[in-house]
């Protein structure tokens, strides 16, 4: 049996697509396979996949648009490895990545593992302003919880079988679905480790308006999170907004002036963007509960 399945959705991504299977090439394990997850694409894949077919034993599949959780399911369900490793298109993993995931990934007891992200465009300021983002949520975990409760879907790894029986991602979240898959893996008793050898790049190149629309769809997903039975407090993230400035600091220090000038305003922006996606996330699911009540009744 495969050891491993590479699971990469992709949705209009032919370029960096590309970038991240090549990647993937060097010392690629015999015992793995790759899973493209064509996510409602419009473009024609396979002129672009059919170089790596034989060296990542490759397969793709298409799907209509449903976004990355939908995606990543799909692959999911045809995937022939003992372990489903995800990571997305515009991510280029780094030598030893995947065996990295695989060292710390376990069967049994079933352990899931994520690895450790850097943006790889250093000179797009909002990409290194999403990337701190990111970096200051597991920061603040480490600090106050002492313990991993997040890793993000594009550099991550889970015992197929347990996932599959967990449900895989919920295909109702946009953003957030990583959030929610762990806060259920943990709570149904499963371990999670951070494999710091297993990084990927994330080459994403967002501009001013590709930043305030990703935070504003984060913020939704984080609405929809808490809205579950199975999310987090509110209090946990009012505690994180709150250490902000703390968490901040060394990352302004560290650009200097300028850097870190434009750091501040745009992490400013991330909180105005975040916090309007949440209202609109939340006044929506409002506005539906009382229309559903209301026909009930």
């Amino acid at each position: 049996m495969l050891r491993a399945s590479v699971i990469i959705p992709t949705r209009d991504g032919a370029g960096p697509l590309g970038t991240c299977l090549g990647a993937l090439v060097p010392a690629f394990p015999t015992d793995a396979e790759t899973i493209i997850v064509s996510d409602g694409d419009a473009t024609d894949l396979e002129p672009l996949l059919r170089d790596f077919v034989e060296p990542l034993r490759l397969r793709s599949i298409r799907v209509p648009h449903g976004g990355p959780a939908w995606a990543r399911n799909r692959g999911l369900e045809v995937a022939r490895g003992e372990i489903a490793v995800f990571t997305d298109d515009d991510c280029r993993p780094r030598p030893g990545w995947l065996e990295a995931l695989l060292a710390r990934a376990s069967l049994s007891p079933p352990c899931a593992a994520g690895g450790i992200t850097f943006n790889g465009i250093a000179s797009n300021p909002y990409a290194d302003a999403a990337q701190v983002v990111l970096d200051l949520v597991a920061r603040h975990e480490r600090a106050c919880c002492g313990e991993v409760r997040f890793f993000p879907a594009n550099n991550c790894a889970f015992p197929v079988d347990v996932l599959r029986q967990l449900g895989g991602f919920d295909e109702s979240f946009r953003t957030a679905e990583d959030r929610d898959l762990l806060r259920r893996w943990r709570q149904a008793g499963h371990a999670t480790a951070i494999a710091t050898d297993a990084v990927v790049d994330h080459e994403a190149d967002p501009d001013l308006i590709g930043f305030v629309r990703k935070f504003y769809m984060y913020g939704r997903g984080a609405a929809r999170f808490h809205a579950t039975s199975r999310g987090g407090s509110y209090g946990d993230s009012v505690s994180f907004h709150l250490r902000v400035p703390a968490l901040v600091a060394p990352e302004v220090r560290q650009r200097g002036p300028r850097r870190g000038a434009s750091l501040v305003g745009l992490l400013a922006l991330w909180e105005v963007a975040n916090l309007a996606g949440f209202l609109a996330e939340t006044t929506k699911r409002v506005v539906e509960g009382a229309t559903s009540n209301g026909r009930r009744s």
